[in-house]
């Protein structure tokens, strides 16, 4: 019988991570249509041509760029407004030679896709219950492609840059991180940085159990009509370790009956398959990590089904 091509098999291991990951799709597509309009008869980007864009360093941008420390969906949370139903943090150079590459792509992928000019090494996205969100991206090349005669806003002394002239509602605020999303959006954000508007703190209870630091991946999410979820909070974050395999730890806030009752029976004869468990239960949150390879932290994730 033929095996299967380990790359297929990833394709299907990779699905769970990708059904939580849509939201940080949209600034893409209006990217790559606004590119592929711009394109000429070879489809060559415009990006690379020249011809409709020109790169810009950060250094020749005036006014305040954004300084905040940027290693985890923590430091993303202290930048988001609050409200955020549904938070998620990459570092996309922890997911090259990982089968999370081809699903979140690597810095050079975020490079095309965003028509930047340079590599982002790490991307946290923000999400609320009206729809709206934002993007926060890692640029240490400090610099981006932007279209020619690129208009600005200012706002508190910073300049929010136009990214695609009027066409989308797409703005950059330039820094490390960067900002990127729609005007009102990137507005929000720099109250928070200003001290003008509060940043979520929605996460702080059940974060206070995380490590996130060193986290290929990470997400918090909060139960609403939209998010099926057996908690009122849920957070994820999923590590390599130096060995080749993977830990991944999950923290439910005030669970439902059911999850930790498919904990304790998988638990039991988890070695059996592979897998460890580690379980801590603190009053209302209970706290699953569960190491193996890559193969069997999926199926043991898909076993759990919560």
């Amino acid at each position: 019988m033929k095996r299967k091509d380990p790359a297929t098999k990833n394709q299907k291991y990779l699905a769970i991570f990708l059904a939580v990951t849509m939201f940080l799709s949209a600034f893409m597509i209006y990217f790559s249509s606004t590119a592929n309009d711009k394109n000429d008869d070879n489809n060559t980007p415009a990006s690379e041509t020249g011809e409709n864009f020109m790169t810009v360093p950060f250094s020749q941008i005036p006014g305040k760029h954004v300084q905040h420390d940027f290693n985890s969906i923590i430091d993303g949370l202290e930048m988001s407004p609050e409200g955020v139903t549904n938070a998620i943090y990459v570092d996309l150079q922890k997911t090259e030679g990982t089968p999370l590459e081809s699903a979140f792509g690597n810095s050079q992928t975020m490079n095309v896709s965003f028509s930047y000019g340079a590599d982002v090494t790490k991307r946290y996205g923000a999400s609320y219950a009206d729809g709206s969100g934002f993007e926060l991206h890692q640029i240490p090349e400090q610099k981006m492609n932007m279209p020619l005669n690129t208009s600005a806003m200012p706002y508190e002394g910073y300049q929010i840059l136009d990214r695609t002239n009027g066409t989308y509602n797409i703005w950059n605020l330039a820094g490390s991180p960067s900002i990127i999303g729609p005007i009102q959006n990137v507005v929000n954000v720099i109250d928070v940085l200003e001290g003008n508007a509060t940043s979520s703190s929605e996460y702080d209870q059940i974060l206070s159990q995380a490590d996130p630091e060193g986290s290929i991946y990470q997400e918090a999410v909060t139960k609403t009509n939209s998010t099926d979820i057996p908690a009122e909070q849920y957070y994820m974050d999923l590590k390599k370790l130096d060995d080749g395999s993977y830990v991944q730890t999950t923290i439910y806030l005030n669970p439902e009956p059911e999850v930790d009752e498919k904990i304790a029976v998988y638990q039991t004869n988890s070695s059996e398959r592979g897998v460890a468990y580690n379980v801590t239960t603190l009053g209302n949150i209970t706290k699953l990590e569960i190491s193996s390879d890559f193969e069997s932290l999926y199926n043991e994730s898909a076993l759990l089904s919560i």
